[in-house]
């Protein structure tokens, strides 16, 4: 294996474990590779490179017929080599993304001035800001050139989309054969559970911000009606850059969840109208710290 497919199925394997961790998966699980591909916003290829890397130390175990299942409990997983390259890949990653936040860098960049600008590599380069094309906030330009989109920087616009929530949201829950299914709570309850048992304050915030995006996108994933659940998709990958600012008090974060869980608790007494007003107040109290880029306004976290 090359050294940048190597290095690139290593940082693929590091974060398959930790998600496995996240997830609470015991020895003999199975890994799925379509379902960790669409968790962690790749393609199946890099994914089946890091079990297959994976493999080869044991941690998991090729099925026949089945792709492969988890062979050793992860609590019992060392720091590895795949991890390191993890916590550096996202280091760079949150350097990028405040210093466009704070206007460090112009709208469009070229891969040679984040080289520099970084210390990477080509190959690391490409990586990066593929995953940031990934979240919707870059495009790649013709040649070389790549450019960051507007509305990152635009609070008005973070403003308007947190406005826009609170109008949709709640309005999905109350459409018209509004219905969520008994497996869909149980699986945003275990996943919001799981944030509290595995400890807010050593998550990476990238996972918190899916979790907590993903409960409100499973809520609205009840609505008959599929451009609610299209609209706010959009609105996640704008609010995204934002919301990382917001994630630093772990304690609110932990009552954040408490309160997604005492919508589902709603939500299974089949009380759709209370867990929308309840949701409605969520959205609204939400405090929100202080964005540096611009301090006349405030993004929430919801």
């Amino acid at each position: 294996m090359a050294d940048r497919q190597r290095r690139s199925a290593e940082l693929i394997a590091g974060q398959i474990v930790s998600l496995a961790r996240r997830e609470g998966l015991e020895p003999g699980a199975r890994l799925i590779e379509q379902r960790i591909a669409e968790m962690l916003g790749v393609s199946r290829g890099p994914i089946r490179a890091g079990l297959q890397l994976l493999a080869t130390s044991g941690v998991v175990v090729g099925v026949r017929n089945r792709g492969y299942a988890l062979a050793k409990s992860t609590s019992s997983l060392p720091a590895t080599r795949a991890r390191a390259a993890g916590d550096r890949s996202e280091a760079e990653y949150y350097k990028l993304a405040e210093d466009r936040l704070e206007g460090r860098l112009p709208q469009v960049v070229t891969e040679s001035e984040l080289m520099r600008r970084y210390d990477l590599s080509r190959p690391d380069t490409v990586r990066l800001l593929e995953r940031v094309a990934s979240e919707g906030w870059i495009e790649r330009l013709p040649g070389n050139g790549w450019r960051f989109a507007s509305a990152i920087t635009n609070v008005d616009a973070y403003a308007n989309t947190d406005e826009f929530r609170r109008v949709i949201e709640p309005a999905a829950m109350r459409s018209q054969g509004y219905e969520l299914p008994p497996d869909t709570i149980t699986r945003l309850r275990a996943e919001q559970v799981r944030m509290i048992e595995f400890g807010i304050e050593a998550m990476p915030i990238s996972e918190i911000f899916r979790f907590g995006a993903g409960f409100h996108e499973g809520l609205a994933s009840g609505a008959p009606n599929p451009f609610y659940l299209d609209a706010l998709k959009r609105i996640n990958s704008i609010r995204r850059l934002f919301v990382y600012r917001s994630l630093a008090d772990r304690a609110r974060l932990a009552k954040h969840v408490r309160e997604h869980l005492v919508i589902l608790d709603l939500m299974e007494r089949g009380d759709h109208e209370a867990a929308a007003q309840r949701l409605e107040r969520h959205l609204t109290l939400t405090p929100a710290p202080k964005s540096r880029a611009a301090k006349s306004r405030h993004p929430r976290l919801a």
